[in-house]
């Protein structure tokens, strides 16, 4: 195949480079601190270190396309605007409550969009895997352990009993004649899933032209590695209970654990090997025609990304913030310590906990609330409902309750910790004045909140009890308590009488 010169390459690239490199470096300063946080967590996570190879592996990728970019007719479309500007839109609603999933999503997103918006779809679709690869960079995939850690546990129960070994499992404990252990996070295999994803995808695309063999080597790398954790999972308690726990406990079962994923690994790809399909000859590129770019372009796109800078700027001052009455809540209460019965949530302004005296139980309540001008966040991997070191659920599900003239929607938890203690929890949210256990539509009011400075403090609360018999009897006791306590949350919880709320009177609970 005979290549272009690279005076051939770049006469026709020459026009629309100037555009490109304006708006990534709008890009770079309007969203610094985004791409920023990505960095961070790379840098100190094990599981997402991997992100900080995605952007060098899609410019390779670009960059091994060069012949065909330049062979590409580049032409502006117009038709980008609105969807850059939806991605800016998501972005700032999801950095104003710091949800930085979301933001981080729509801050990549927006690379192919402007290479759609400078170079037209053509270029986008030669270009569509190396910059939708980069969607591999963020780090997400953290919502998954709960359900993974669940599907190792079900491997590993199932693995054992065909093992004929007895095995009792009680949420993510799992009990044998020679030990208890613990699916815990870190056993869930998110790691070598996000790991396998990665590695499968760039593979599928670099060894298969097939969309069909494509997709089942990228559905593979999603199933392989979900059973072989689950294999793995039942090996280390296989071998810690051939060995009387001497062995594949502690950080043996690390070693065990990445060794096993490296030779699953392998073996896959080795399989896949042997359906690599030959690359087709690619045609001699020829000097592409390409149209002008409009200055108005240039500018539309800057003004586009600028536009969350420019509101913070023209945005007036919220004055009002909420004041909380906590006095009445505390003094209804025997204060106690307690970081294995009680949520830990950081950056709070206010917090209350405390048991209620309830005949022949303790109830332990828990709540904490944050103003509306505070950067922390309410909801977020760093504020969990409970110690998740120390208590495993056994059982999860949402619950609407009528309090007088008001209907709670809460989360009810049944817990239970590694001596077989056993907890029933009860917990929800609030944005204002509307309380809920759904986080995303808590997290969308306080977005809502931040975004047009409508006062929106965020609160959290918490009630539980420990049993020893039926888990009804412990959910009796909780909705006594809490029709006996109610008004004192709701005071709790007042602000000024003047404050704006996204949630109207009729809403509240």
């Amino acid at each position: 195949m005979t290549k272009l010169s690279l005076a051939e390459v770049s006469t026709p690239l020459r026009s629309y480079g100037g555009t490109l490199a304006a708006f990534l470096v709008t890009w770079l300063l309007c969203f610094g601190n985004t791409l920023w946080s990505m960095l961070e967590i790379w840098l100190r996570s094990d599981t997402y270190a991997h992100g900080i190879l995605i952007f060098p592996i899609s410019i390779y990728l670009i960059w091994r396309k060069r012949d065909q970019i330049a062979a590409t007719p580049l032409q502006p479309s117009f038709i980008a605007l609105p969807v850059l500007f939806t991605l800016v839109v998501i972005w700032y609603f999801a950095n104003a409550i710091s949800v930085n999933v979301v933001s981080q999503l729509a801050v990549i997103l927006m690379l192919p969009v402007l290479v759609w918006l400078c170079c037209g779809g053509r270029l986008l679709k030669l270009l569509r895997f190396p910059l939708l690869y980069l969607l591999f960079a963020v780090p997400m995939g953290d919502n998954l352990v709960p359900w993974l850690q669940n599907i190792t546990a079900d491997i590993t129960v199932a693995a054992l009993q065909l093992s004929q070994i007895p095995v009792y499992r009680e949420g993510l404990y799992l009990s044998t004649p020679t030990g208890l252990f613990l699916v815990a996070e870190a056993c869930s295999g998110i790691r070598y899933l996000i790991a396998s994803v990665a590695l499968g995808t760039l593979y599928a695309y670099l060894t298969y032209t097939s969309r069909i063999k494509q997709l089942v080597f990228c559905l593979a790398s999603i199933i392989v590695p979900i059973l072989a954790n689950g294999v793995r999972a039942y090996g280390i308690v296989l071998i810690a209970s051939l060995t009387d726990m001497k062995h594949a406990v502690g950080v043996d079962h690390l070693i065990y654990g990445w060794l096993f994923f490296g030779v699953i690994i392998f073996i896959m790809f080795y399989i896949g090997g042997f359906f690599a399909d030959k690359k087709p000859q690619q045609p001699v590129p020829v000097k592409a025609e390409s149209r002008s770019v409009s200055p108005a372009l240039l500018l539309s796109g800057i003004f586009i990304m600028l536009i969350p800078m420019l509101t913070n700027q023209l945005r007036p001052t919220l004055t009002q913030q909420p004041v909380f009455s906590i006095t009445q809540l505390e003094q209804s209460l025997t204060p106690v310590n307690d970081p294995n019965s009680l949520p830990q949530f950081s950056g709070s302004s206010a917090q209350v906990a405390g048991l209620w005296q309830y005949p022949n139980h303790d109830v332990w309540l828990y709540t904490a609330f944050y103003l509306h001008s505070d950067d922390k966040k309410l909801i977020g991997w760093h504020n969990q409902p409970y110690e998740p070191d120390s208590w495993t659920p056994a059982s999860s599900q949402r619950r609407q309750l009528q309090i007088g003239s008001h209907q709670l929607t809460l989360q009810q938890v049944d817990l239970r910790s590694a001596s077989g203690k056993k907890r029933l929890l009860w917990y929800w949210y609030g944005s204002g004045d509307y309380w809920s256990a759904n986080p995303y539509l808590i997290t969308a009011m306080q977005a809502l909140g931040k975004v047009l400075h409508i006062s929106q403090h965020g609160s959290f609360y918490a009630l539980s009890v420990y049993y020893d018999g039926d888990p009804r009897q412990a959910s009796q006791i909780l909705e006594r308590v809490l029709h006996q306590q109610y008004d004192l949350l709701i005071t709790a919880n007042s602000a000024e009488a003047s404050q704006l709320s996204l949630a109207h009177q009729g809403q509240q609970p």
